[in-house]
């Protein structure tokens, strides 16, 4: 299931709103189970829009909270946990266990901070900040409140209108967009962008292979990128991960030498892997995949070309994504990878290094 996600426009803060009858927004919260999904929209004053539905059933509700409870979720927002915590540092398991998803957007004075948990399995680094929350959630229904209909109530708990946060002097900035990021699960099929080249660098270092790819086995899954770059320098990630179990992450970088880049380079222009064209999967929307996959991404003389290779290709099965070809054409080169890169006993870096294969360190 998706989740629902939001953009709010907001300027910085330097004094109380001029508008006193349209309070500021303290926090909106969302929370989804396989069964259940509930959401709220709480403003300073303990004002708040409630909606839950279980199943089709859906109820929307309206009233106000205490201004001890406000003070309570005050407190609860002030966690060093919460205070310091951004998306990047919200680890995801590559195979995810029990369905559930958990989204804050809270209000800090000069800025919203977006946070969305995609399992359990990455809210329990941070259980002790996030379980009062949604234990104040699911009581918030026992609140005095009006009900509404679905029709006349429903808004997926956003504002109803801009937020527009003013300035007293007569320059005020202007708003500035909270883009909602694709929090969709992360997937080889949409990679990030490399980092642009140090316009100060006295030249920059072009990468000749960016790679990506996921395996799921039988207890066990695997998710690793490289980035080699032009003169041999590269980075390696990988994340793997028992069922049951929390992600391992390793970051190494080296260098090839002469020699690696020139069999690198040689199994790249492989006729069978030039001759691959990219097929985009069926809508825009996240797809299922099938299969192992790898995306490669092969810096050419014309042009950057991207693939996408499964060991099911072929195999698809109503809106299953199974890719561009069968991994089997870079065989050559998945086992370069292993025996030049992913095993080479390179440097390690630390874990705060981590950069998705954005960059060579």
């Amino acid at each position: 299931m998706r989740a629902l996600f939001f953009i709010v426009y907001v300027a910085t803060l330097a004094a109380p709103q001029v508008d006193g009858q349209y309070s500021s927004y303290l926090l909106r919260i969302s929370h989804k189970t396989f069964d259940d999904y509930s959401c709220a929209l709480l403003q300073e004053n303990g004002a708040f829009h409630l909606e839950f539905a279980h199943g089709d059933d859906l109820k929307v509700f309206e009233g106000t909270t205490s201004a001890g409870d406000v003070q309570k979720i005050q407190r609860l927002l002030a966690n060093p946990q919460l205070t310091g915590l951004s998306q990047e540092q919200i680890e995801e398991p590559i195979v995810r266990g029990k369905t559930e998803t958990l989204q804050l957007t809270i209000y800090r004075h000069d800025h919203w901070q977006d946070l969305f948990f995609q399992s359990v399995e990455s809210e329990e680094t941070f259980e002790r900040a996030l379980e009062p929350l949604v234990r104040w959630l699911d009581e918030l229904h026992k609140l005095p409140h009006k009900m509404f209909s679905e029709d006349e109530g429903k808004q997926n708990c956003l504002p109803p209108r801009k937020i527009a946060l003013k300035k007293r002097d007569s320059s005020p900035t202007p708003p500035q967009p909270i883009t909602s990021t694709d929090w969709a699960i992360k997937s080889i099929l949409k990679v990030p962008a490399l980092a642009p080249a140090v316009p100060t660098a006295p030249a920059s270092i072009r990468p000749i292979l960016r790679v990506y790819s996921l395996a799921v086995r039988t207890g066990e899954a695997q998710q690793s990128c490289a980035l080699i770059a032009e003169n041999g320098r590269y980075r390696f990630e990988n994340h793997y991960q028992k069922m049951g179990r929390a992600v391992n992450i390793g970051i190494t970088s080296g260098k090839l030498n002469s020699e690696e880049l020139v069999e690198l380079r040689s199994i790249l222009d492989n006729p069978a892997l030039l001759k691959i064209q990219h097929h985009e999967p069926r809508g825009s929307a996240a797809v299922p995949m099938l299969g192992d996959m790898l995306n490669l991404s092969i810096m050419r003389p014309e042009g950057e070309q991207n693939i996408i290779l499964s060991s099911s290709f072929g195999r698809q099965f109503g809106s299953f994504y199974g890719g561009d070809a069968d991994t089997s054409v870079a065989h050559d080169l998945t086992e370069f990878l292993k025996d030049h890169i992913e095993n080479a006993g390179a440097s390690i870096l630390n874990k705060s290094a981590r950069n998705d294969c954005t960059e060579l360190p």
